[in-house]
């Protein structure tokens, strides 16, 4: 049984700071069930619909997006363009070099990055 509050309350104390949230762990253990609470608790405290993006790599509708530079360019599109982004990046270890694409956005963009990724492709 997840203990989500617990999590939740956690990770909010980092919500709109410098950090990367990362969520990691075996698969299907409940990383992208405490992503959705996350979202339903900034909702709840005032984030607005068009300053959060979900994306879940693992599902087929992101099968072409393999490479950090496609990663890139597909997520920097739709940003808020008059404040903060949230993205919540779901199976993020689908894509090679994140890590390079999480470092970008956060030098050159006003986003707050949250991501979970399994140990175990």
């Amino acid at each position: 049984m997840i203990k989500g509050p617990i999590y939740v309350d956690k990770i909010m104390a980092y919500t709109d700071t410098s950090f990367v949230k990362i969520l990691t762990d075996i698969r299907r253990c409940g990383k992208s069930t405490i992503l959705k609470m996350l979202i339903n608790e900034m909702k709840k405290r005032g984030v607005h619909d068009e300053q959060i993006s979900h994306y879940n790599l693992d599902s087929l509708e992101y099968e072409d997006i393999k490479t950090a530079k496609a990663l890139f360019a597909y997520l920097t599109q739709p940003l808020f363009s008059s404040g903060k982004t949230y993205l919540f990046l779901d199976e993020i270890q689908e894509v090679n070099l994140w890590e390079k694409v999480v470092n970008s956005l956060m030098t050159d963009y006003n986003v707050d990055i949250y991501v979970t990724g399994s140990n175990s492709v």
